[in-house]
């Protein structure tokens, strides 16, 4: 890797992210920092492989190396929010770094590899892992993904293990680990089955080791309602399509993206197989370039075969969870196809004499309009008010939503504004205690009915006092 090139993909990275670092802990950062009791005790670190932080069915977490590394930044930075957010970016850049690195070492050209390097760490859709201080899990989980796939491909399996497990205990996507080195070793020719057996066994290990320390069987959750099971499989090409889409024009990026899986998915299905069509064809019209479609297409495949609605992820009701930092390693594999056609086009069918010049400017307009993205999405990040109302806007039946942005309205002063936000929630939410079959999922919503009406209260009481106070004092 020349140094020139690790420097600027170092200033980008700072760059796109440098107006988040001053935003405050919101949403999931005050959970799991502000109001975690156990934050300050550092030295108690071990208890926290014996027990799982949330409990939950399928959401209960088992992230112990989370745990120890969110109480080791409290350590350092204390409830101050600069240094968690400066964190966040660093490890971004180091992920971006690897991942120059990794390629270049798959064998990719250094311009490609550098280029595809620079737009995962500049894209907008990349905001929700780095902008919010909880989107450490991605990031450090990734770390460890990288780090396993680099002494992989040197064959230091130990190193490599010890880094996916590190992965794995930091964020259970990272079990996209054993198909991603079966489609980088299928892309070199090498088809090393003693090596996946080795790694798809640890990966059993892993898991059976957060079901002994849960409670919570993985195979059980997914397989408790075929029916679901059935839906949530059958909207997997709609899921696809939106995340390919976002890469490509993420106008809508928001928080707590979901799917409804009761839609009709018959378009994306068509879609689909057209798709598939058109790489099977590329694959069979350029044996030249199979490599790289394998590695490309494979990598997006692979690194989104954990999340992509085999797992029961259910926000509420029919709406599962979809969000964009699912995409954070996913998304190498669309930029290498994206960067390698567009760099095989300009050498191949432009005058070599103008090729250089129309690649950059073509890099330009494109890195111009990522960073303006990315700085615009980093202001949504900014309070859980501004956050909120724009997940609404394009999750406008999401009940949960309503009940935060009531909850933010209240805390803020707001409560007239708060009251319109609880009665969309309850009207939603007591909707799904009608709706519900499975008396788990009933007595789930009741509790949240309760949540919502007793909050409600309270808003109603202080919306009532400040009324009165506005009187006495003449001003209404």
């Amino acid at each position: 890797m020349s140094r020139a090139g690790c420097l600027a993909l170092i200033f980008f990275g700072l760059f796109a992210f440098c107006n988040a670092i001053r935003h405050p802990f919101v949403h999931d950062d005050v959970v799991f920092i502000l109001k975690n009791p156990h934050i300050t005790e550092f030295k108690s670190w071990v208890e926290m492989f014996k027990v799982p932080a949330i409990s939950g069915g399928i959401n209960t977490y088992y992230r112990p190396v989370l745990e120890v590394l969110y109480r080791f930044e409290y350590h350092l930075f204390g409830p101050r929010p600069f240094g968690f957010h400066l964190f966040n970016v660093i490890v971004h850049i180091i992920n971006g770094l690897l991942l120059f690195g990794l390629l270049l070492r798959l064998g990719l050209r250094e311009a490609v590899a550098w280029v595809t390097a620079l737009f995962f760490l500049i894209h907008p859709v990349q905001t929700e892992a780095v902008s919010c201080i909880s989107g450490i899990s991605n990031l450090w989980m990734a770390l460890g993904i990288l780090l396993a796939l680099h002494a992989y491909l040197k064959k230091w399996y130990t190193v490599s293990l010890s880094c996916f497990a590190m992965a794995f205990l930091s964020k259970e996507q990272a079990l996209m680990f054993v198909p991603l080195i079966m489609v980088i070793d299928y892309s070199r020719g090498v088809k090393n089955f003693r090596s996946w057996t080795f790694f798809g066994l640890a990966a059993c290990i892993l898991l059976w080791l957060r079901q002994s320390v849960t409670g919570a069987s993985l195979l059980k959750d997914i397989t408790v309602s075929p029916g679901e099971l059935y839906l949530r499989v059958m909207a997997i090409p709609r899921d696809i399509g939106m995340f390919v889409r976002l890469i490509f024009c993420p106008y809508d990026l928001h928080y707590y993206r979901s799917t409804d899986i009761l839609q009709a998915n018959g378009i994306a299905w068509i879609l689909a197989l057209i798709f598939l069509a058109g790489i099977f064809y590329a694959f069979h019209r350029w044996p030249k370039a199979r490599p790289t479609l394998i590695l490309g297409f494979g990598w997006f495949w692979a690194a989104l075969l954990p999340v992509l609605n085999i797992a029961p992820l259910i926000n509420e009701y029919s709406f599962i969870l979809t969000p964009e930092h699912f995409l954070y390693l996913p998304i190498v594999g669309i930029l290498i196809v994206v960067v390698s056609a567009a760099d095989y086009f300009l050498t191949s069918h432009v005058i070599p004499a103008q090729a250089g010049i129309y690649k950059r400017l073509l890099l330009s307009l494109v890195v111009a309009g990522c960073l303006s993205l990315t700085w615009y999405q980093n202001t949504f990040w900014k309070s859980e008010i501004v956050l909120f109302e724009r997940m609404l806007r394009f999750e406008p039946n999401f009940g949960r939503g309503h009940l935060l942005l009531a909850k933010a309205y209240y805390f803020n002063g707001r409560p007239h504004e708060a009251d319109v936000h609880f009665a969309k929630a309850y009207t939603i939410m007591s909707g799904y205690v009608k709706k519900a079959s499975n008396l788990t999922a009933k007595k789930y919503y009741i509790g949240f009915v309760k949540e919502i009406l007793n909050d409600w209260a309270w808003n109603d009481y202080m919306f009532t006092q400040a009324r009165q106070n506005l009187k006495l004092s003449g001003e209404l």
